[in-house]
């Protein structure tokens, strides 16, 4: 049998009666607090106790499913009142699900307890010279809903006191006890995940006196054991200080750019942590995991390497930013079903480009083109069944677009595609040249009322979409409805990606000016595709944009332009704002 995605759908009279909506409550159990006491010890085994504090949704459910990594074997489920309660889980090597059995339904709108204590293995594995690989980082606790809510947590972690750990929250208090190093983390908010970084770590403090956060790098002085082979290389002789505070001052730059453009963010604090993982990261509540990739430079990359990887040394610029995002989309705001979480992984490569075009300095134009042309590679380059990412299906299916024959699917339209539909929406709002204020003002105020919005609750599709409608300018408003009906229909439930081909003249015309006649042609779309394409110019000092375009179906519009003065160059699309084949 080949393997595929197992989904739910609405039924059919939902859909009818357009009343389906991903933000239906799923849970059969709300949680209310963690708290959760874990042991980690010599043989890197976890011990731990967790207790759940909850208050039932449906009435009458005795059954709690919670997700736990299968080498954690449960020992005992105890009630409010320390009575054993029965519970499944299966073999290890099997399922491996969880069950918690009730004695009997839990009284509606109170709150009640439940004890799990458990332990094993295959959470920690040590990578050498200190260094550890954190797996089942959402399973290593018993996860009651995943990232379907957000909660509060109360977490004490006992290690041996070699090894540094790092947690989500803010650190409490800290001793030893009985030779163990003892840490007390207390998060300030309700949070959807909880999670842990392990190791020999040294801690390099990272002010912020712009945004006030409080920065922290976490960084490992020693190669593991899979790069000790560079040990007499370039990376070999690395400054671990110094390398991380390259890191941490490109998350303080991300920290910042997000702040003015998506507004504050949900935690005062973030700890910046080193992973001995090459080429992966991740980002959990006020704890970014970054891979070791992350802390070396280009000539280190090309003493490894031989040569410079241009996909390689894409992922490197993009991972620290990106990560960095999701302290924003993905964290701040949620998201409520697969067919939303391009509102977080597309949001955070999004902002990846933004950092790339705002905070990398004066020659930021190549790399932020060569950005959004990896994108638009990922996006619609076809693989061995001549199968591209876009050739999947819409950005709304998300988990279901992977397939045997599309492996890649997901990633190249959830991360790159959600990317772009941001971008897309960010120059249709972008004020022309020779505006007053800040030509992204109107997207600004767009991203900030959407973070407020969602604080306490997930974003769906529908939800971003209410709030782009909110904002749009009139020029958006295509159909004179105030709905953005059309760019959803063909960007996120569609699949059509317009070529256009480009001409122009410029001729002196009264005054000392000139006149630009544009001709611009829109096709492999259908008849009702409509699109505005930015027009950029270049006066000597790099292209300027200066308008944008309109243009329905397969066809083509001319345009002129009055300018003050002769540019060298006039451009379609320049920067790649909008996707194009």
């Amino acid at each position: 049998m080949d393997d595929g995605i197992w989904y739910l759908q609405h039924v059919k009279s939902e859909l009818q009666a357009h009343t389906a909506s991903s933000q239906e409550e799923k849970r059969l159990f709300a949680t209310r607090r963690y708290n959760i006491e874990t042991v980690i010890g010599k043989n890197d085994h976890l011990f731990s106790r967790a207790t759940i504090t909850f208050e039932p949704l449906v009435a009458g459910e005795r059954v709690m499913k919670f997700g736990l990594l299968p080498t954690l074997r449960v020992t005992r489920v105890s009630g409010e009142k320390g009575q054993d309660l029965h519970f499944i889980q299966e073999n290890r090597k099997e399922d491996g699900s969880f069950y918690a059995v009730l004695d009997e339904a839990p009284a509606m709108g109170q709150v009640h307890t439940i004890t799990v204590e458990y332990g094993g293995d295959k959470v920690l594995s040590n990578a050498g010279n200190g260094s550890y690989y954190v797996g089942a980082r959402e399973s290593w606790y018993p996860n009651l809903n995943g990232f379907g809510e957000k909660t509060l947590y109360d977490l004490t972690f006992k290690v041996p006191p070699s090894n540094v750990l790092i947690s989500v929250g803010k650190l409490e208090g800290q001793h030893t006890e009985a030779g163990f190093a003892v840490t007390h983390w207390v998060t300030p908010v309700p949070i959807a995940v909880a999670g842990f970084n392990y190791g020999q770590y040294k801690k390099m403090d990272f002010p912020d006196p712009i945004t006030h956060y409080e920065i922290a790098g976490y960084y490992l002085a020693d190669l593991p054991d899979s790069l000790r082979r560079f040990e007499n290389s370039a990376l070999g002789g690395m400054a671990p200080g110094a390398m991380t505070k390259y890191a941490l001052d490109q998350a303080r730059a991300q920290m910042q750019l997000c702040t003015l453009y998506f507004g504050k963010g949900p935690y005062e604090n973030i700890y910046i942590t080193e992973q001995p993982n090459f080429s992966s990261g991740q980002s959990w509540p006020n704890l970014v995991y970054l891979p070791i990739s992350a802390y070396i430079d280009s000539t280190q990359r090309w003493m490894l390497f031989g040569h410079i990887d241009t996909k390689f040394t894409g992922f490197v610029q993009e991972v620290t930013p990106h990560e960095v995002a999701h302290q924003w989309f993905g964290h701040g705001v949620g998201w409520a079903s697969y067919h939303d979480q391009w509102l977080s992984e597309g949001f955070a490569e999004f902002a990846a480009g933004l950092f790339l075009q705002q905070a990398v300095g004066p020659k930021w134009q190549k790399d932020y083109i060569d950005f959004w042309e990896r994108q638009r590679v990922r996006i619609l380059e076809k693989n061995s069944y001549g199968v591209s990412p876009n050739d999947a299906g819409p950005l709304w299916l998300g988990l279901r677009l992977i397939s045997p024959r599309s492996g890649q699917a997901y990633q190249g339209v959830t991360y790159s595609k959600g990317a772009y539909v941001l971008a897309m929406l960010r120059s249709l709002m972008r004020a022309d040249m020779g505006s007053a204020g800040d030509p992204d003002q109107a997207f600004i105020d767009m991203m900030h009322d959407f973070m407020e919005s969602h604080r306490d609750m997930p974003a769906s599709t529908e939800s971003f979409k209410a709030i782009a409608e909110k904002h749009m300018t009139k020029k958006m408003d295509l159909q004179q409805n105030e709905r953005l009906d059309w760019f959803f229909r063909e960007w996120v439930w569609g699949t059509h990606v317009p070529r256009y081909s480009f001409k122009y003249e410029v001729q002196p015309a009264e005054g000392g000016k000139f006149k630009v006649r544009a001709e611009i042609t829109q096709s492999e779309v259908d008849d009702n595709f409509a699109m505005f394409v930015p027009i950029f110019a270049d006066f000597g000092s790099g292209m300027v944009r200066l308008t944008q375009v309109g243009i329905v179906g397969n066809s083509t519009k001319t345009y002129n332009l009055l300018l003050d003065r002769q540019p060298k160059k006039v451009a379609l699309n320049a920067y790649k704002d909008i996707l194009e084949r």
